[in-house]
C-alpha cells in the first residue's frame, strides 16, 4: 500500500535526521512555543474590559504572525534540507524572503480552497457528532470528525500541496502542478489521508482525554506534540515532491 510507504518513508525521513531536524526547526519552534505559552496566560489572565480586550486581540494578531513567519521559514529550510542537501550549519537557518514569500503565497491559496471547503464539511461532521458527544461518546465523535472533515481536507490538501516544496526550491510551479502530478495515482493518496487523519485522531483523543481537564496540561501537549507532527506534516510534502513531481523512487 503506497499511502503507508509514503507515510513511513516521511517518518524515517524525520528520524533518521533528528539531529539536522532540531538544527532547522529548534530555535524556531522554541520561539513558537513560548510564544504560545505566554499568549495562553495571557487569555487566561486577561479582564472583561474593552481596553484589555483590543490588547489581547493585537497581542494574538502580533502572535500569529510570528508563529506564521517561523512556520514558513522551517517548511522552506526542511524542504531544502531534504531536496538539496543544504545542511544547516546554525541556530537559525538562513532566512530567504523570496523563497518564503512565493511559498507563502501558494500555502495561502491552497489554505482559501479548503477553507470554504472545511466549512461545508464541518457543518455536516457537527450534525452527526454533536449528538455523540452530549451522549458522553467523545471518542467516537472525534472519529467521525476526523472521517467527515479531516479525510476529505487532507486529500484534497495532499493534491493541491504536492507541488508546494518546489517554492522553497526556487521552482516556480503552476497552481495546479501537484493537482496533474498525483493525478494517476489518487488511491494512494487517498490511503495516506486516511492513515494521516486517523494518527491525528489518536493524537487528539489524547489530548482530549488524558489532558484536556487541565488547561495547562493540555496546552503543554499540544506544544510537544505540535513538533513531530509538524516535521512529519513537512516530510510528507517532500515526500510527495520528490516522488511526484520530481519521479523520485522511495526508498
Amino acid at each position: 500500500m503506497k499511502g503507508r510507504q509514503i507515510f513511513e518513508h516521511a517518518l524515517r525521513q524525520v528520524m533518521n535526521n533528528l539531529p539536522a531536524a532540531l538544527k532547522v526547526s529548534g530555535a524556531l519552534y522554541l520561539v513558537q512555543a513560548v510564544i504560545g505559552l505566554l499568549l495562553g496566560a495571557q487569555m487566561m489572565g486577561a479582564g472583561m474590559g474593552g481596553e484589555m480586550a483590543m490588547r489581547g486581540a493585537a497581542g494574538g494578531l502580533l502572535a500569529g504572525l510570528i508563529n506564521l513567519a517561523a512556520g514558513v521559514w522551517i517548511a522552506v529550510a526542511w524542504h531544502r534540507y531534504v531536496l538539496l542537501s543544504e545542511e544547516p550549519t546554525a541556530i537559525l537557518p538562513p532566512f530567504m524572503g523570496d523563497k518564503m514569500g512565493a511559498y507563502f503565497l501558494k500555502a495561502l491559496l491552497i489554505g482559501i480552497a479548503l477553507l470554504v471547503m472545511a466549512m461545508i464539511l464541518g457543518m455536516i461532521a457537527s450534525v452527526i457528532a454533536m449528538p455523540l458527544f452530549s451522549m458522553g461518546a467523545g471518542a467516537i465523535g472525534l472519529l467521525v470528525i476526523s472521517l467527515v472533515v479531516q479525510v476529505p481536507l487532507i486529500f484534497l490538501g495532499l493534491r493541491m500541496a504536492a507541488a508546494l516544496p518546489g517554492a522553497a526550491i526556487g521552482v516556480d510551479h503552476g497552481f495546479l502542478a501537484g493537482w496533474e502530478a498525483t493525478k494517476d495515482d489518487w488511491v494512494s493518496i487517498l490511503q495516506l489521508a486516511v492513515i494521516m487523519a486517523l494518527a491525528m485522531w489518536v493524537v487528539n483523543l489524547l489530548g482530549f482525554f488524558v489532558f484536556g481537564r487541565i488547561p495547562v496540561l493540555a496546552q503543554l501537549w499540544q506544544l510537544v506534540i505540535g513538533w513531530p507532527v509538524m516535521m512529519v506534516g513537512l516530510s510528507i510534502l517532500t515526500t510527495l515532491y520528490g516522488h511526484y513531481v520530481q519521479k523520485r523512487p522511495l526508498a
